[in-house]
């Protein structure tokens, strides 16, 4: 079952009066009619409700004897969380958090968030197959963990150590940037690396944001002005 709690003139009370076992919190261009229908079927007997915002969870988790057991929220709703927010998720208990993220580099620093790696919240892309959202959050829902693997493997391969003698770009964003100067596309360069082509662009993007460099074509000239 799943309720939907969508107009920003609802009154506080209504939203309080519903209670739900998983709570997602977000816009409709990233949690859809389709898709929280989807998930409410794959939960089965596990009742959900969907927020537009979060001061609406708030007042149901105020309002409520007991609290939800998940929350999953959208980037939008990350971002504009406020330091009494993220206070307030630390102090509903025993709640699964999960992050759906639309950009990796957001993602990313998701994952170094103290309170969300204290949270051991689950953290995933948006734009993921069906079946594999479906999987998580049914996951998260039975109170279980996920990160997705391109955000550990890029936090691996990113090696945070300057070369000797360079105090601006990391090994990895050099290797990137040697290889965009030698013209590979990030195809190319995730098969001679061995990263995902994902983990190349967090690089590239870094890399040239150190460089000062507004694209990918300016980047490569100053990797060849400063290094070659």
């Amino acid at each position: 079952m799943v309720s939907h709690v969508n107009d920003s003139n609802s009154k506080a009370s209504e939203t309080s009066q519903i209670a739900a076992e998983v709570v997602f919190v977000g816009n409709h261009c990233n949690f859809s009619d389709s898709l929280i229908a989807a998930t409410s079927q794959e939960l089965g007997g596990i009742t959900s409700v969907l927020f537009d915002s979060f001061a609406k969870f708030r007042r149901m988790v105020g309002a409520s004897q007991g609290s939800p057991r998940a929350l999953v929220l959208d980037e939008p709703t990350l971002r504009g969380l406020s330091t009494d927010d993220r206070e307030f998720i630390k102090g509903v208990a025993d709640l699964s958090l999960g992050l759906a993220f639309t950009t990796w580099e957001f993602g990313i620093a998701s994952h170094a968030d103290p309170l969300f790696r204290s949270s051991r919240a689950s953290l995933f892309p948006l734009n993921v197959r069906l079946d594999v959202w479906l999987s998580v959050v049914r996951l998260i829902a039975h109170g279980g963990n996920y990160v997705c693997p391109e955000v550990i493997s890029t936090i691996k391969a990113e090696d945070h150590s300057p070369l000797a003698g360079d105090g601006s770009l990391t090994r990895r964003q050099m290797d990137v940037l040697r290889l965009v100067a030698d013209g590979q596309s990030n195809k190319l360069i995730a098969e001679t690396l061995g990263l995902s082509i994902h983990t190349v662009k967090l690089h590239l993007h870094n890399g040239s944001a150190r460089l000062g460099a507004r694209n990918r074509t300016e980047a490569a000239l100053r990797y060849r002005e400063m290094y070659r």
